[in-house]
């Protein structure tokens, strides 16, 4: 398995490179690419299904994680390694169905005209988020994808799940976000 995963800017990349010693510690490779701030508007609209698309291209067979610049890799992460019998692990809100965290491919066929798909409705609806679009493809009833939930410990933030699952096991730990620190910052409900 592959680590996938970009960088913006100086700040970006200092996590960027906590993400790929994490990775290492644990014996994976991780392909870090340096993406310009800002951007072109349907570039930045494509960044994960372009570096996605990319890395299954790049590394045929090896199948691809993506994992945003701020998060480490505590611990193995079994259920991607040990199960095979889904092309897709994602983490997704189940009141809101919202995707967050990192995205698991298999590099096959399948997950090929997927992330082809992907961009495709990106481009045709350029006003919906990235992630959201993927959601729209993952959800039709004709898709060939076998999609898996994964656990809350693959898209774990510390300061929101340590409340709600005391004794968690996370494997996949996110320090940024919403422009927070989050492993420094606590806010109350």
């Amino acid at each position: 398995m592959l680590i996938s995963s970009f960088y913006s800017d100086a700040f970006d990349g200092q996590f960027a490179l906590r993400l790929k010693d994490s990775a290492k510690q644990l014996g994976f490779e991780c392909d870090l690419f340096k993406w310009p701030k800002g951007g072109a508007g349907t570039a930045q609209a494509m960044l994960r299904s372009r570096l996605l698309s990319r890395s299954l291209g790049e590394h045929r067979g090896e199948d691809i994680l993506f994992v945003d610049p701020e998060a480490q890799l505590h611990r193995r992460p079994d259920v991607l390694l040990d199960e095979d019998d889904f092309d897709v692990g994602i983490y997704y809100d189940l009141q809101t169905l919202d995707i967050s965290g990192p995205i698991f491919l298999r590099n096959n066929a399948r997950t090929i005209q997927l992330v082809r798909d992907w961009q495709a409705l990106t481009l045709a609806e350029p006003d919906a988020g990235e992630l959201d679009t993927l959601s729209q493809i993952l959800s039709r009833p004709s898709s060939p994808v076998q999609v898996r939930r994964l656990p809350v410990t693959y898209a774990w933030v510390e300061r929101i799940h340590r409340d709600l699952h005391p004794s968690a096991n996370p494997v996949i730990v996110h320090f940024k976000t919403d422009g927070l620190i989050s492993s420094r910052i606590r806010i109350p409900r």
